[in-house]
Parts: structure tokens; sequence; C-alpha cells
């Protein structure tokens, strides 16, 4: 591998494992010239940061374990516990005081905030130092000041999405003095990173042309994401452009629709999954990344029924042609498959945990020796389907995710859907689209692991061509049979589920709040039904005091109940879940 000027001394989270590779692989980050190696190197390093695409293995692991499957992936029903009255806890499921169960455990929401603004820091630091260059010095760094502001502003808009109001304008202005910064308008904060996203694509490949050959070999080198290809961070920043337009479309149609079709009209999204490789293999023992999180949190990792039963129609077993193609490769078999043949049983848990007392005292448990454990134990025990750790938790190069064809499909689906821009496609073919692009990611993924490969129905052979389109025409019709646009936007949204599933729980809970979409199962415990929805984070308690002017203004809203801005007026008090649990 090519050593890379870069800061990643925070990639590793102090484990030794991963700071030995690091440092065999990498430049002393203390030995950077005042400029030249300082913009590359900061400009790789921020890439790098956890919480933005790097996942933390820490947040996950509170998330799921230290939560007691309490967190965001299990209210979103994204993954959960198998759960029954064992678990007493979930007798005060409803409360979202943050005395008791979501936000009671407070990593998340306490970190996530400041996580945004530490993560970004080499921003300012591009700026400064570019303010003391000039010539080709600066024409060959100036593009990583441009490609830092994307990811600045990708984390701002997720940040935003957690917390509604976040300090923006006034933040990392501690040169000027800016010591308390404003909170902005989350509106405006979004409406500043759309303009600047387009700004910066439509500039960059001007900004390239006047770098210097050898400028260029370095950037292509510290590129980690995309190598230096200026066209894919172009289609990036358009498919951000797509999907964050699509989010304010709710509540300013103008704006997002004046977004909306100046990337359609530059006809420039990606073309290939966008996702990379950690230089290392993922340690999920003693690493610092999110499947680390997943590994010690297993018990929280089944797939909920509102993601099981839009997979596996029929039967339980999988049925090729009937059945969800990405089933085998999302889901762990239980102990009914029939292994001789390499047919997969995979069965969801429910939110009932009344209902899944019976059978679970009857016998319908699962193996407790972890992910780690005894693999024919588990299909032994395991009546329930955990995500396949085969494909994700024990795959040990499992990318680091910025965007990916499926992704995008779906978002033109709902573009199309509600008539916001000319796609070229109806929406059931951008549906058919994404299933068939998120297969052939889930599979690469698969195929991908070296773990437990001799277990054929850990690894399937892909579904041919024929039989993936057999199935999405038949979620197409589905789609199209539907008459209302609600209905039809559950469909997409059951979509994004399977497709991004405990990959990006953040993204799903931010769609689940955004359009109440895919219903959820109501809880049901002891007797009790439950249905709640937390709308956002609360601020972490410091900004009461290292801020508390600009904080007090925001007061009002520091609770976990508020809807985020663009949350449409018509559907702030819509409760997502089903009446009937019917699944449709």
């Amino acid at each position: 591998m090519k050593k890379i000027s870069v800061l990643l001394a925070s990639a590793c989270i102090l484990f030794s494992g991963c700071k030995k590779t690091l440092d065999k692989e990498f430049y002393n980050p203390e030995n950077y010239n005042k400029t030249g190696n300082l913009f590359s190197g900061l400009f790789s390093s921020t890439l790098y940061k956890w919480k933005t695409y790097v996942q933390d293995y820490g947040e996950w692991w509170w998330e799921i374990a230290g939560t007691g499957a309490l967190g965001v992936s299990g209210y979103s029903q994204v993954s959960q516990r198998y759960i029954t009255d064992r678990y007493a806890w979930f007798g005060l499921y409803d409360d979202l005081s943050g005395a008791n169960a979501f936000g009671s455990e407070n990593q998340l929401w306490q970190n996530r905030f400041g996580s945004f603004y530490k993560n970004a820091n080499a921003w300012p630091v591009i700026q400064d130092n570019l303010s003391k260059v000039s010539g080709q010095e600066l024409d060959n760094n100036i593009i990583y000041y441009h490609l830092i502001t994307v990811i600045k502003d990708y984390a701002a808009l997720m940040t935003v999405d957690f917390y509604n109001a976040i300090p923006y304008s006034e933040a990392f202005r501690g040169k000027e003095r800016v010591f308390f910064p404003k909170y902005d308008d989350p509106k405006d904060i979004y409406i500043s990173v759309l303009n600047d996203l387009k700004k910066i694509s439509e500039e960059l490949p001007a900004v390239q042309s006047k770098m210097t050959p050898s400028a260029i070999a370095v950037f292509q080198n510290q590129d980690i994401a995309f190598h230096g290809d200026i066209n894919k961070w172009i289609q990036y920043m358009n498919a951000l452009r797509l999907k964050y337009a699509l989010r304010i479309s709710g509540v300013d149609e103008a704006t997002a629709k004046t977004h909306i079709n100046d990337v359609l009209s530059k006809n420039n999204l990606p073309q290939t999954d966008m996702v990379w490789q950690m230089p290392y293999k993922l340690d999920v023992k003693g690493g610092g990344e999110w499947t680390r999180g997943l590994f010690e949190a297993w018990p929280g990792t089944f797939i909920t029924d509102i993601i099981m039963k839009r997979m596996n129609y029929g039967t339980t077993k999988y049925e090729a042609g009937t059945d969800d193609p990405r089933l085998p490769v999302i889901a762990f078999p239980t102990k009914y498959s029939d292994f001789a043949n390499s047919i997969g049983d995979y069965r969801g848990v429910s939110m009932n945990a009344d209902a899944q007392k019976a059978p679970y005292t009857a016998g319908d448990k699962y193996y407790t020796g972890g992910l780690d454990g005894d693999i024919n134990e588990h299909f032994k025990q395991n009546s329930k389907s955990f995500y396949n750790f085969a494909t994700i938790t024990m795959n040990n190069v499992f990318p680091v995710y910025m965007m990916t064809k499926a992704e995008v499909d779906l978002v033109l689906a709902e573009i199309s859907l509600k008539n916001l821009g000319n796609t070229g496609k109806t929406a059931s073919e951008h549906i058919k689209n994404a299933i068939g692009n998120s297969t052939d990611f889930w599979y690469a993924r698969n195929a991908e692991s070296s773990f437990a490969t001799s277990q054929k129905i850990l690894h399937p052979t892909k579904p041919d061509a024929g039989t993936v389109s057999s199935y999405a025409n038949i979620v197409a019709t589905k789609y199209n049979a539907k008459t209302s646009t609600d209905d039809k936007l559950e469909i997409i949204m059951q979509q994004k589920y399977i497709h991004l599933n405990i990959m990006c729980p953040y993204e799903l809970w931010t769609e689940l709040r955004r359009t109440r979409h895919p219903k959820l199962e109501p809880m049901t415990f002891n007797g009790k039904v439950m249905k709640p929805l937390p709308e956002r984070l609360r601020y972490p308690t410091g900004e009461q005091e290292t801020n508390p002017d600009n904080y007090a203004k925001v007061k009002s809203d520091d609770n976990f109940t508020n809807p985020i801005f663009w949350v449409p007026q018509n559907l702030r008090n819509v409760n997502p879940y089903w009446s009937n649990s019917n699944f449709e």
C-alpha cells in the first residue's frame, strides 16, 4: 500500500492492534510541513473520522447493548431483541421522558452533537492556512478545502436531523473570538448546504484543471474514497442534493424542486456503489468500528417482522422467485432450515412480547454462545433470524458506506411519486432498479466475507437476473395496485428499510420520522399496547453551561418528542403504527 499523509489517530480509538497497523502504513502526522502535506493529510483524516462515514464501536455498543435495545435501531424496529416478559424494562417502552426508556442511556445524545464539531475541526484549519499561500501552491491545495466542505456540510445535516437547530454559521470561528455561536434555523442550514453542494460540484472540474500532475497524483493517493475521480465526487454531491432536497420538500417544495430539477438536468448520478474499505481488516473483538458493537450487542440484532415479513412470503423457508432474493444474505437461517439442501428458513421477531412468550417457553429459543461460538449450535438452536453475521458483523472487510445506487433509486422513486421532478422513469421502475442494485450490493458483501465460507447456506449462489427481475416485478405490481400516495410511499420505505437495514439505522430513523413510513408494529407487553415515536435527540447537557444564552433560545425544543423541522404539518400528529399489524 502506498503511504498516505494522514492524521489517523482518532481512527484507532486507542486500540493497539489498529494503531500498530496505521503506524506502519502511514506517515507520522506530527511531521507535516506548514503547508503541502497539511492540506491533503487533514482531508484524508477527516474522511476517516469516526461517526461521519466510519461508524463507531462505542456508540453502536451503547445504542444496542447499553440501552437494552431501547436505542434508535430498537425504536425504529430496524433490529430488536427477542422480547418476552423476561426483559422487564420493556414495560416502560412508551416513556419518552428520558428517565426510563429512550434516551435514559445518554451516550448518543450527549456525544453526537459534539462529534460534528470535533470531526469537522480541520475545515477552519485548512481555510486559515490556505489564506497564507498563493499561486500554484494555492491551486494545488484548494481542492481539499472544497471537498472537506462537502464532508463538513454532510455531517452538519446529519446533526440537524438529530437535533434540529444547531450552531452552524458562527461555528468554527474561534480564531475570530466567536466562542458562543448562535443556533441557526435548521431550514436555513439545509438551504446553505444545498447551495454549497451545487456551487462546489460545478466548480470542481476547473479547480482540478489548475493542479500540477504531481499534485493530482498526491490527491489520487490521499482520496481514499474515490481515488481522485472528480466525477465521482460530483455524482456523490448530486446524490446528496437529491436526498436532502427531497427531505425538505414537505416544508419548502419550491426550494426542493429547484435543486432536484437542477440535479436531474445534469444526468450525473452515481453509477457505482460509493463504498470503500479501511486500510486494515476489521477486528470485531478488539477494533474500534461499528461491527464490534454489533458483535458484542448481538442479542439486539434480530431482524424484526416489519422487515422480515416484507421479504419472506409464503412459507418461512426461502422460495426463489417468491421471496426477496436478498433474504439469504441479509438474514441468518433458523434451526428449521433444510441444511442438507442449503435452503434457509427465516423468521423475524415480533414486537408483541406477549405472543412470543409461549413459543419461547416451549423451546423456540436461540444459541447464547455469541457470534463467534459454534456455528453448528446456531444452526441447531436459533428459532429466530439474526442479521446474517457472515455477511455483516463477521465480515472483516465490510466497507465504509457513503451512498449506493439502490438508495438513489429509492430517492428517485419518491421524487417521481410526488411529481417533484422528471426522473425519466415511473416510481415503480425505480423500485425495480433499487431491488436489482440492492441485490448486487448485498451479494457483493456476502461474497467478500471470509467467515464460514464452507457453509453453503450462509454463502448462497447469487440468483440469476431473471429471478431478481421476477421478484422486483412482484413488488412493482403491489406498488402500482395502491391508489393513494401514502400507500405507495409505504412500499418505497419498506424497500429502504430492507436495503439499508442494520447498516444505516440513523438514516432509517430519519426517514421514518419524516414520512411516517414504514408503519411499525405496536409493542405489546403484559397486556399494555404501546406506540411511541421518538422525534429527536436532546441537546447535550453541557450546552446549558457553555453556551447558555443561545441555548435558552432553543430550550423549549430540548426533548425527545418535538418533531424536526422537515416533518410536514399534516404529519406531525400521525403515529406511524399499523392498527392491525397486518404487515402488508
